[in-house]
């Protein structure tokens, strides 16, 4: 999280995530956030293992 709250949950859980939070999820697994008021920004940063020579 960079500015506000926002709420996310996986697996049936929903946890708040403040400003220094990070959620990392394992691939594949469902999962959604929704910001808790105006202002809130999120870094969304995605990644992955497959590619060439993986």
């Amino acid at each position: 999280m960079a500015d506000g709250t926002a709420e996310a949950g996986t697996n049936g859980r929903v946890c708040r995530l403040e400003p220094g939070d990070t959620l990392d999820p394992t691939g594949g697994v469902r999962h959604r956030r929704r910001a808790n008021g105006p202002g809130t920004r999120v870094l969304l940063v995605s990644g992955s293992d497959h590619g060439p020579g993986s």
